[in-house]
């Protein structure tokens, strides 16, 4: 179902849109569909396939959460808030913003790689609950972020020195407290590639060699 598909058969119902009460289609797509919104825009838990429709920017928040989305084709290019596109049952985020000005989350997904994620994150990065096995090269798809790095509930085994080449990264949340525990020692990072050999001589001195790959 398409997200104009959706407003068809909601043509009675009504559609919260940044603090709004809409329940008109001819409203909502002429003033939605494809072109900039100025504040937040909530289109969670409406069992969506596709964000097809959607604005092309939002000034605020933007949320898909809760849907049935596969892919993020159609979401809008900028967003000036939080992207919020968890519990879905995305395999990709190929289609995401590639900046928000606040947290991303796309926890509770499929996704084996963060290829697709935003480079700048205003704020956290959620990706908790999905099917991530390493970290291999996150620092060169998200470069700029602010806070903390959630990736518990990931069967991640390999490759999580990347976080520490990322701008503005404190914390980094995964399974093995270990490996966390040494990781976190050196975040936020501000010696740049020589707290990186360390942390991966430590690493590797505590045997989690694959761990200690970025």
């Amino acid at each position: 179902m398409k997200l104009t598909d959706y407003i068809k058969l909601s043509e009675e119902q009504e559609v919260t849109l940044i603090g709004k009460k809409i329940n008109r289609k001819t409203l909502f797509i002429a003033e939605m569909s494809g072109k900039p919104w100025n504040g937040s825009f909530d289109c969670s838990c409406n069992k969506l396939t596709s964000l097809v429709g959607a604005p092309s920017s939002v000034g605020g928040n933007f949320s898909c959460s809760r849907n049935k989305l596969t892919s993020l084709e159609g979401a809008p290019s900028s967003v000036g808030g939080g992207f919020l596109c968890s519990d879905n049952k995305l395999t990709s985020l190929v289609g995401a913003p590639s900046s928000v000005g606040g947290y991303f989350s796309c926890s509770s997904n499929n996704l084996t790689s963060l290829v697709g994620a935003p480079s700048s994150v205003g704020g956290g990065f959620l990706c908790s609950y999905n099917e991530l096995t390493s970290l291999h090269d996150v620092h060169k798809i998200i470069k700029k972020m602010n806070r903390i790095i959630w990736a518990e509930n990931n069967p991640i085994t390999s490759c999580v020195l990347g976080v520490l080449l990322i701008e503005g990264c404190t914390k980094l949340e995964i399974d093995n407290k270990k490996v966390q525990h040494i990781v976190n020692k050196y975040l936020p990072n501000h010696r740049g590639f020589s707290a990186v050999i360390e942390c991966q001589s430590e690493l590797l001195d505590a045997g989690f060699d694959e761990y200690a790959k970025l």
